[in-house]
Parts: structure tokens; sequence; C-alpha cells
């Protein structure tokens, strides 16, 4: 199944990123070139108006005719009389000269100027004072141009205060005239900004691309927005390559071309979704598609695997059932192929494993009711001997009435032993028969042993195994005789319903810690099916077999732990359910 829908999907990722990434670059290019040719188109517009300034500069610094006007002006005194009448008629001659230039050319702001502070202008003294320009921080660098050379001064509000509101920029140049008659003259020449933003809004058109004119720094000398002006484009305009670049939030594609006459660049930013984008979207749309369509197959390829292989994944199922412990689970197949075949297969050999369990639970509890019937028929014959006899001696010695007592303590002790019909009695019957048991033991080994009971109201009427508590006492009995007077506490409480919490502490000779860590070794660790017969014990049993018979009743519910300090005792603590066991 997954190499069916790697088959398939990827020759469609394959094509799909070959389309979007690699037919990118081609893509981009592409649009760059177009992009280099309007840039080219538009240099050739912008290159007439400049060769229409460089001609009028040409013209005025070498024609002579011009050159003598020119040297006729500056010999004016401004201090004569008649100096008003010499610098209007100069201005005539000057005008009449030029006119035939600038009547053909594109308007022009011509200002010539003398170091007499002199000067002719084409535009009228009141709109502005040609002398401000030596303000101006750039006028200085004039007179460190040689005659042939241009200062590109670039765009700047415009000096003209008749024309501030209608063009508020110009574009000028300065340069020095120098001749045989003058020298140190100057002449500046400005251009509307508006006529480069009119040739551009002629290759803008409808698109959204955004033309520009600025230095090899990025500053902005002309653009379609007149507020962009004097700002500065935050890209590498003198590179020759073209680039990706993010301007107002949107992908551009940047392309730049040098300008004629100068270090001045064009530069084109055109987004990238309007050249590239509208393309990409239809190779996209047309992938999705067959994208699209290759889902729906494998969709319906993988429902019909599906069905195919739902008995299989039916038997895995059933198997991680029984893996849990769930016998009952079955497979039910219709119909007679293989798979059928081996899921009727499967459910008779779990019918068969299911009897089969069925039968050994009956063995092992047969095993575990015979088990149980051994070990409370191991008693010690010398002990009813010797207990019988003593009594038999006392009363033919003292003729007192604790004989009585006595006898009718063996009496209960022996129905109990002999009663065999109830594996489980209440607690209460037990902590009985531990009574009798004490009483005999105290009569018998001439012992003063104190035996306290505390049993809650509730815990006396919980079942527990008949007979398991007395080789425990006798046990702290024997065991933990020391010079001192023996007491014997059994504390019990039902514990939320759940378990009972049975407590036997002696105040014995104890044990010391290695001594206790064998003892726990001999106990929790000792197979199950052997069982050690002791001389000392009552029945044979010890602590040991009776731990072995609560796990062999209640598993891994019930729990038991000894604890012993040498010298002041010991303490054992069960944990029984309160449901008994199967």
């Amino acid at each position: 199944m997954i190499s069916v829908i790697l088959c398939i999907l990827f020759p469609w990722v394959s094509t799909y990123i070959v389309s979007n990434y690699f037919t990118k670059d081609v893509l981009e290019q592409r649009a760059a070139t177009q992009s280099e040719d309007d840039l080219r188109m538009l240099e050739l517009g912008i290159k007439n108006m400049l060769d229409d300034i460089m001609y009028t500069s040409n013209y005025i610094q070498f024609d002579s005719n011009m050159s003598q006007l020119l040297k006729s002006h500056k010999l004016i005194d401004a201090d004569s009389p008649n100096a008003k009448q010499k610098i209007a008629l100069n201005y005539i001659h000057i005008s009449n000269e030029l006119s035939g230039i600038t009547d053909l050319l594109m308007p022009l702001y011509i200002t010539i100027m003398f170091k007499n502070d002199l000067y002719y202008t084409n535009y009228s003294p009141i709109d502005f004072n040609p002398l401000e320009f030596k303000e101006k921080p750039w006028f200085q660098k004039l007179d460190n141009l040689s005659f042939y050379q241009t200062y590109w001064l670039g765009a700047h509000p415009t000096y003209i205060k008749s024309e501030r509101e209608t063009y508020p920029y110009l574009i000028t140049i300065g340069r020095r005239i120098q001749s045989a008659y003058s020298s140190n003259s100057y002449l500046i020449i400005s251009l509307k900004e508006n006529e480069i933003k009119k040739l551009f809004s002629q290759y803008q058109s409808e698109k959204r691309v955004k033309f520009y004119l600025t230095n090899k720094g990025g500053d902005i000398y002309s653009s379609l927005n007149t507020d962009e002006l004097g700002t500065t484009l935050p890209f590498d305009v003198a590179s020759s390559d073209y680039q990706i670049v993010d301007y107002e939030e949107e992908k551009h594609i940047l392309v730049s071309y040098p300008v004629s006459y100068s270090d001045w660049r064009l530069v084109s930013l055109v987004p990238y979704k309007d050249t590239i984008g509208s393309i990409n979207m239809i190779t996209r749309t047309t992938i999705l598609i067959q994208g699209g369509f290759l889902v729906l197959f494998l969709i319906g390829l993988i429902m019909l695997v599906r069905e195919f292989t739902k008995p299989i994944t039916r038997l895995h199922q059933v198997t991680k059932a029984i893996k849990q412990g769930d016998l009952t689970a079955r497979i039910y197949l219709s119909g007679s192929n293989d798979v059928a075949q081996l899921g009727q297969s499967f459910n008779h050999m779990l019918d068969t494993i299911e009897e089969m369990i069925e039968q050994i639970k009956v063995k092992e509890e047969a095993k575990r009711n015979a088990e149980l019937e051994m070990l409370q028929a191991q008693i010690n014959p010398h002990f009813l001997f010797n207990v019988l006899n003593a009594i038999r001696l006392k009363i033919r010695m003292e003729g007192n009435t604790g004989s009585a007592s006595l006898i009718y303590s063996l009496s209960a002790l022996l129905r109990m032993t002999i009663n065999r019909n109830n594996a489980f009695i209440s607690l209460e019957e037990e902590v009985t028969i531990v009574k009798h048991y004490v009483d005999l033991m105290n009569f018998r080994h001439q012992h003063n042993v104190d035996l306290e009971i505390h049993v809650s109201e509730a815990a006396s009427s919980i079942e527990v195994p008949r007979f398991f508590l007395q080789p425990v006492i006798e046990n702290a009995i024997i065991h933990g005789k020391c010079n001192r007077k023996e007491t014997i506490q059994i504390i019990a409480n039902e514990q939320s319903n759940s378990y009972l919490e049975l407590i036997i502490t002696d105040n014995g000779k104890g044990m010391d810690l290695l001594t206790l860590e064998k003892l726990k070794a001999k106990i929790f660790h000792s197979n199950s099916n052997t069982y050690t017969k002791s001389n000392l014990s009552f029945n044979g049993i010890g602590v040991q077999n009776v731990y072995q018979r609560m796990k062999l009743i209640y598993g891994e519910a019930f729990q038991m732990w000894i604890d012993s300090i040498e010298g002041e005792g010991t303490t054992l603590t069960f944990h029984i359910p309160v449901e008994k066991g199967n």
C-alpha cells in the first residue's frame, strides 16, 4: 500500500517542485529582460532630454557669436549711467541668439553668471535672484571643474517662485565657462522634473510597475509619486543583475539601468505577482487539479484495499484481545476463501485452549483442596498426648475446677481441627481458637502469656482461612520467649472495604537484622510447593507454610510484612483481601 502511494505521489510532487521552482528562474529572467527593455526605452527618452541640455550648454560655451555676446555682457560697467540700457540691449541679443535653439528644444531654465555679479537668465529675476546660487553648497564645486566637465545636481525643489505649485522639482546641471575673453563664468541649466515624470507615465500604462530616476546611492530624483522625491531606495541600485526585493510589504523584481552622461540609474520595481504570480498560479492550479484526482484515486484504492484486508485486521484485533487475556474473543468471517478458513481454524483452536484451561482450573482446585487437607492433617499426636496426660495428672492431684476449662479448650481445639467442612470461618471464630490454644500452651509449658485482642466489629465478621492464625501465635510463644512476661497483641481493622489489616505483635526477644533478613528470604523466596516441618510447631506448618497457604488462596492480592527489633519483639502484618480468592 505504501509502495503504491509513493509511486503515485512521488511523480506528482516532483512535477510540482519542478514547475514551481525550476521554471520560476526562467520566468524571473524573462520578466527582468522585459523590465530592462522598458528601462532601455526610457533611457533613450531621458537621453534626448539630457542631449538638449548638453547641446544648449555646449552652444553657449563654444559658439563664437554667443561668446562675443557674453564678453560684451561681462564688460558692462554696472555703475555707469547707461548700464541698464546696455544690459537690456545685450539681453535682447543673447535671447535672439538662444531663441533659435531653445525654441526647438524642451523648456529649460538658463542662468549665466559672471564674477562681477552680472548675469543673464531666460526667466524673470522677480521669480528668483540668480546671485542666490552662490550661497548654495554645491556652487563652490563648480570652481574645481574643467571646462569640459559637468556637475549633475539631480532633483531639488524648484527655485522659480511662480511655478512651485505646478512644477515643484527641477533637475539641474552646472558648468564653468572658460574662453579667451572670460574666465570663471558659470552656466546653470535646469529641467522640469515633470518632463521625466511624463515619460514614466507613458511606459507605466496599466501596470503596477514603479519607475525611478536615482543616483547610484539610490537617492530618488524622479518618480510618479512626488512624495518619494528626496527619499532613498533601500537597495543596491548599482547592481547590473536583477534582484528579488521586499518593497512596501510586497515582493518585487528590481532591475537597474545606467543613464547616459552621468552616474544616474533608471530603476524599475515590478510586483512579483503581476509578472510571475499569474503564470505560477495557472501552473499550480493545473497541478492541484491533477493532485485532486490523485487523492480521489488514492481514497478509492485505500477503501478497496481495506475491504480486502478487513479480515486480516479483524484477526489481528482478536489476537490482540487474546494477548490481553480475553479468551472469549472470536473472529467471525463468512465465505470459503483462505482467510475465512483460517479464521474458522483459529476459532476452533481457541475453543480447544479454553476447554483445556477449564480442565486445568478443575485440577488445580482439586490439588489446592488436597494440599489444604494435607496441611490441616499435619497435627502432632505427641502434643495431644502430653496435653491429655497433663490434664489427667492435674485432675488427679488437684481436683480443681480449672481442669474443666482446660478440657473445654482442648475439646474446642480438637473440634476445629477435625471439622473440615468449611475452609473459611469468621475472624471471630479464628480468634476464639487462638484463645483456646494460648490457654493450653500456658498450661502445657507453664507459660504466662497474655493475649490482648483488639478486633473491630466490622473486621470480626470477615471470613478468613480456617486455622491460619494458630501457627503464627505458636511461633510467637515458642521463639519469642524471654525473661519478662510475654504479651501478644492481635489487632484487626477493615481498611476501605478492600482488605483486612491484621497485626500480631509480641514483646519477646526479637531478632537482629541479619537473622530477620534470613527469615524473610526463607519465607518470601522459597518454593511454594515445599513445606517445612517443624517439630516445635503445634501442627508442623510454621509461618513459612502460613504465607504459602495464604498466597495459594489469595494470590498476589495477599501481602505480609515482618518487622523485628532485638530485645523488643516481633510484628507480623497481614493484608487480607475482603473477598476471598478462587
